[in-house]
């Protein structure tokens, strides 16, 4: 009975030895696991290859990226939702943290008649606009006037039943006319500031926009640089992590001394042409309610400003 009771006392002792062992190890194959998925599996699609942190999406695992990050491929195209509007992304640049990025809505047939137009706005938590940049702002709902035959170009708004009316255009900072039942901004390249053809206006928002992304970057390049270790993200806790190849990282918070590589990114007036890159774009047209207006496009005016 004694030596019975003295094996069951060293089982439970040994398995206690265990026990503490694991807890303490745990640490160490977690970090491992984080470090190699987040090394080995980058985002690649079509011609947009080796996107990391904060990114995940395709074979990139979501602990590797930021949760409202997600990028999808598709046919060898990659898009990004954000603030449930998708853009198409044209190009990424992940030394620079930048990417240009277009709007699906505007790609398909519909050209500049979406049926449910939305403001284009940014999660400044995540994204700044480019210092190329520039507003285009398009009147939707605008009555007719004589005043349009000289000053506005003009295309019929393709609708799925017939032809539709038309889409007026106009260029400049005049203010919005108290004719027109709404509006939606749009970003597009400085390089169209003097766009004066309104057929290239649609080029325009196809070729795109600049962002940076913001998520993370002070942590994840002292996790990098100062930590030799590899950024993901711990979606419980709503923070960047830090996997190091040999174990924990010992400090994943950033220290107050640390000076990230763009400390501009700390200032969210970084955009000559956007100097309320901290607030959502919002247009002046009427009290409609812009971003949940689902009337089909009528009318249609543009105006390019450069919100100076």
């Amino acid at each position: 009975m004694a030596s019975q009771l003295i094996n069951l006392s060293a089982t439970l002792t040994l398995q206690y030895i265990i026990l503490i062992i694991m807890i303490q190890i745990a640490p160490y194959f977690s970090s491992y696991d984080g470090y190699e998925t987040c090394s080995n599996n980058l985002f690649s699609c079509g011609h947009i290859t080796k996107i990391g942190f904060p990114f995940w999406g395709a074979n990139r695992p979501r602990e590797c990226g930021h949760p409202l990050l997600n990028l999808t491929c598709s046919r060898d195209i990659t898009y990004i939702t954000i603030k449930d509007v998708t853009f198409q992304v044209l190009w990424a640049n992940p030394n620079e943290k930048t990417m240009s990025i277009s709007r699906v809505d505007y790609l398909n047939l519909q050209g500049l008649c979406p049926q449910k137009p939305v403001n284009t706005s940014l999660d400044t938590q995540l994204f700044v606009y480019g210092p190329s940049s520039k507003n285009l702002t398009l009147f939707y709902g605008c009555a007719a006037s004589n005043a349009f035959s000289n000053t506005y170009g003009h295309l019929p708004c393709i609708q799925s039943d017939a032809s539709g009316p038309y889409v007026y255009t106009q260029f400049g900072s005049m203010a919005p006319p108290v004719f027109c039942e709404t509006c939606v901004v749009v970003p597009v390249s400085q390089v169209w500031v003097d766009i004066n053809d309104f057929n290239q206006i649609q080029k325009a928002i196809r070729d795109g926009f600049i962002v940076r992304w913001i998520a993370g970057v002070e942590e994840c390049e002292k996790c990098t640089e100062v930590d030799g270790g590899v950024c993901g993200y711990d979606w419980s806790s709503n923070q960047t992590s830090c996997y190091c190849r040999d174990g924990p990282c010992h400090n994943e918070s950033p220290s107050g001394s640390y000076e990230p590589s763009f400390p501009a990114f700390r200032n969210a007036n970084v955009e000559p042409h956007f100097p309320e890159a901290n607030k959502s774009i919002i247009c002046h047209c009427s009290e409609v309610d812009y971003s949940s207006s689902h009337k089909l496009p009528q009318n249609l005016k543009v105006s390019l400003s450069d919100d100076d």
